[in-house]
């Protein structure tokens, strides 16, 4: 892997530029999801349909998800209400035995939560010369796969985001996580000398569908902390742990990549039940 600080820095300003895009989707679907509980309820829900294509006993029924969804079981049930509501997923009855109904993520769905994981592996792919994110992008069955085995894994030894707690209070607010790459795509867009995108509380709540006083909320937190200063540049102590958190992200999903790569995914089930 390229260990150039420079390299490293354009790979990952070109990681938060993918992450903050605006959504080409007129519905909020990532308003919705850019919040630590919501993203890993559905996460939790592509991994048990995902598992069971892959010929694990266990169906994807949503009293499954509840036992493992961050949720409460009335949250889980109301968020996947709006996941039907929005077409992201549909409820079908297995064919052997139709008083089980399944949840079935559709693609869409599945490309918006393997947005990020696409995201990292594109940095990966650049430092380390690899290329598992053209190999995971060719294929909505790929991307689901890699959430299903990073889901058992996840379930087996906890999130990788779990040593980072900075990372993990900013999943916890609605578009937290968003407003956080926006300050480090800031970082290195100053340290490349590009005009950085601006951080102000209107931009922001513009761009991530809240208001100005969530995103105050959001910097009120980080700047308490003194990981931001006054004009809201990331301090070393957030660079350092957002970068150590990308690089654990990286090594999470390019060993995933690699092993579905070699064929290591499972053999899967049909489209349908």
């Amino acid at each position: 892997m390229d260990d150039s600080p420079l390299m490293a820095s354009s790979a990952l300003a070109d990681y938060c530029e993918a992450i903050i895009a605006v959504s080409p989707s007129r519905w909020p679907v990532r308003k919705l999801l850019n919040q630590f509980g919501r993203y890993y309820a559905a996460y939790m829900l592509i991994h048990n349909y995902y598992g069971w294509r892959a010929g694990e006993p266990a169906l994807p029924t949503l009293s499954r998800l509840k036992g493992i969804s961050s949720l409460s079981p009335r949250h889980t049930t109301h968020f996947v209400g709006i996941l039907k509501t929005a077409g992201f997923v549909t409820s079908e009855p297995v064919a052997v035995d139709r008083r089980q109904t399944i949840l079935r993520p559709e693609p869409m769905l599945v490309e918006e939560i393997g947005r990020s994981i696409l995201a990292f592996l594109a940095v990966h792919d650049r430092l380390a010369g690899t290329a598992h994110a053209p190999f995971l992008s060719s294929s909505v069955e790929r991307i689901g796969t890699i959430i299903h085995l990073s889901g058992r894994q996840i379930l087996a030894g906890g999130a990788v985001i779990s040593p980072f707690p900075t990372i993990a209070a900013m999943a916890h607010f609605d578009s937290g996580y968003p407003v956080l790459v926006a300050v480090m795509a800031a970082h290195y867009a100053g340290q490349a000398g590009r005009l950085a995108p601006p951080l102000t509380l209107e931009a922001l709540a513009e761009r991530f569908q809240v208001s100005k006083s969530h995103v105050g909320n959001v910097f009120s937190y980080l700047s308490e902390a003194d990981l931001i200063d006054v004009g809201r540049g990331a301090r070393p102590a957030l660079v350092e742990e957002f970068e150590r958190w990308c690089a654990a992200e990286m090594n999470h999903y390019a060993l995933l990549a690699t092993r579905l790569a070699e064929g290591e995914g499972g053999r899967r089930r049909p489209l349908r039940a």
